[in-house]
């Protein structure tokens, strides 16, 4: 096993570093603002505003980091090209959790897809851990068949990448969570774009989605599901209940205007309740609202520059594996990124997609981390010349 040593430490990505740490501090201080109670103006002290503090969202979280570091440290270890054949192990771990949960899962927003251990005062999602599998397995097979066949051209090497996308998919589409279930044919897209795939297979899946989508807009969603479809496509004829997430989340993003009403402010929405999920899958609206539309678009360019600079690691990995492993992340977080900051703005419909590093939610925040120590780690250990058949990066 090739584990760390001086020369990988040298090719330490501190961007990355930096920025994902910058993220996580910045989502800290959102959460402990917008889960407060609200303040008065009669603050004075350290004391004053401690106690208006949610001190166990607050403990929970910083314990789910410092687990969610240390498992990207873990990742770093071991030189990533060992996860290829161990790949099918982890992707058919996590498909087995999957099909546990309808077991012994728990509902949690709908959706049974949690693993909740009340002693632990803890809770699991597999399907925030199936982005990671997919990503290694789609990963391994796509860059064999670029390797061999310089594209992905073969109908057997496509069926089977779909195939072990599908799986998953499925899972989790019954339990039912359409927004997990479609970042992961976000990460299948992107993989299969830089891997070349012939146009062909893009013409018929173009056709599929054509005829799918609205069977599945019909016979496969429920009423309320239908219902944030509508809110998107035509928020005048929705009813008043369908609208009222995304009503109230532009309402406190507007409410933040220009410079915003600052962290701790007085009497915010966000602290006030009106946001719904206002420390999940709304967070953004509640950063908005405290920093304003300046202090928002800053946050977005640092997503913008992480992916960018994350696109440039892709393209230096010594071999397609590599290559292939960070674009799958790179979809995986721009899929999160673009889903969550639209629905809160009411131009993507409403999934209950988390915002990466930001949101509150040990999965998720888990998953990233990982996802980050395998890009740190494709790039210690790309090589200054390389050998390998380009995909198309």
């Amino acid at each position: 096993m090739n584990f760390i040593n001086k020369e990988n430490l040298k090719k330490i990505d501190w961007f990355t570093v930096v920025i994902v740490l910058a993220l996580v501090a910045f989502g800290t201080v959102a959460l402990a603002s917008v889960m407060a109670k609200p303040f008065d103006g009669t603050e004075s002290g350290f004391a004053d505003y401690w106690s208006k503090f949610n001190v166990e969202y607050l403990q929970k979280h910083i314990i789910n980091f410092m687990l969610a570091l240390a498992a990207m440290i873990i990742v770093l270890l071991i030189d990533y090209s060992i996860l290829q054949p161990f790949s099918m192990w982890i992707y058919g771990g996590v498909i087995g959790l999957l099909a546990l949960l309808f077991v012994f899962g728990k509902v949690r927003g709908g959706a049974q897809g949690w693993f909740v251990f009340d002693s632990l005062e803890r809770a699991i999602q597999p399907g925030e851990l199936s982005k990671i599998a997919l990503i290694i397995v789609l990963a391994k097979y796509v860059s064999a068949a670029v390797d061999e066949h310089g594209s992905l051209k073969r109908f057997k090497d496509v069926a089977v990448a779909v195939a072990f996308t599908l799986v998953p998919f499925l899972l989790i589409v019954l339990q039912p969570d359409y927004g997990t279930a479609t970042v992961l044919l976000v990460i299948m897209t992107a993989i299969f774009f830089v891997g070349r795939i012939y146009w062909i297979y893009v013409v018929a899946a173009a056709i599929i989605a054509g005829l799918g989508i609205p069977a599945v807009y019909l016979f496969a969603l429920t009423p309320k599901q239908r219902q944030r479809i509508d809110v998107f496509i035509n928020p005048d004829a929705a009813s008043d209940d369908a609208k009222y997430q995304v009503n109230q989340s532009k309402m406190a993003i507007g409410s933040g205007r220009i410079f915003g009403k600052g962290f701790f402010g007085e009497q915010t929405l966000a602290q006030l309740r009106y946001i719904p999920a206002r420390h999940t899958d709304f967070i953004f609206s509640g950063i908005t609202e405290a920093v304003g539309f300046v202090g928002s678009a800053i946050l977005i360019a640092a997503f913008f520059a992480l992916l960018i600079r994350w696109l440039f690691i892709a393209a230096r990995a010594r071999d397609n594996f590599g290559t292939l492993i960070v674009v799958g992340v790179v979809a995986m977080l721009a899929a999160h990124i673009f889903e969550n900051i639209g629905m809160t703005m009411g131009i993507m419909p409403v999934t209950g997609i988390p915002l990466p590093f930001i949101s509150y939610g040990g999965s998720n925040l888990l998953t990233n981390m990982i996802a980050v120590g395998l890009v740190l780690n494709v790039n210690m250990r790309r090589v200054t010349k390389r050998k390998r058949i380009p995909a198309g990066l």
